[in-house]
């Protein structure tokens, strides 16, 4: 629901979340639940076999309740760090995603201490300062490119023109793009 809510919120449709999608404690907490069990059941199933006890009863209810601590001692360990680097900070990049699609250029802070985290972090940064680099001026200037480029493509002389329809297509879009980004209003500085 998380990733749903967080995916919309950066402009994805729900569609491009999958609908069996849960969050990483869910995931989390699953699979520590499954390493619990197999635990007990191993460690259980070896007292058992070397040493049988008197009180069946007595045996299972020990033996559940102390892998069940730990069980769910390592899991809440386990999602207490995943929360502050993972959770935390991808919350983080989805918000900031946000602002950027509406415009807001800005710097990417966010601590955590997981590498591949980090990495996103310094990309998205990178990818925040070539966006402020980009000029208005480069945008006319690549919107006169594509005007020449019209321009002399309409000169060739082709025995089919046929052949030109889908490069006139594609600069139709290209120009189509370039003047949707000339025409967007400046971000505010800040």
């Amino acid at each position: 629901m998380k990733a749903a809510i967080a995916a919309t919120s950066i402009g994805f449709t729900v569609g491009g979340v999958s609908a069996t999608s849960r969050g990483l404690g869910q995931i989390l907490l699953s699979r520590a639940a499954l390493v619990t069990i197999a635990g007990l059941l191993i460690y259980s199933g070896s007292e058992l076999a070397f040493d049988p006890p008197s009180d069946l009863l007595n045996f299972v209810a020990h033996h559940f309740v102390h892998v069940a601590v730990i069980g769910l001692g390592a899991w809440f360990a386990c999602w207490l760090a995943l929360r502050k680097n993972v959770l935390i900070p991808v919350e983080a990049i989805a918000r900031y995603l946000s602002r950027l699609r509406h415009g807001r250029i800005e710097r990417l802070v966010c601590e955590t201490k997981a590498t591949e985290i980090e990495i996103i972090i310094t990309g998205i940064n990178q990818l925040a300062e070539r966006l402020k680099v980009t000029s208005p001026g480069d945008l006319n200037a690549a919107l006169t490119a594509v005007q020449e480029l019209r321009v002399h493509l309409n000169r060739v002389s082709a025995t089919d023109p046929e052949t030109k329809v889908p490069v006139m297509r594609a600069l139709t879009r290209l120009e189509s793009s370039l003047l949707l980004l000339l025409c967007k209003e400046a971000p505010e500085k800040e």
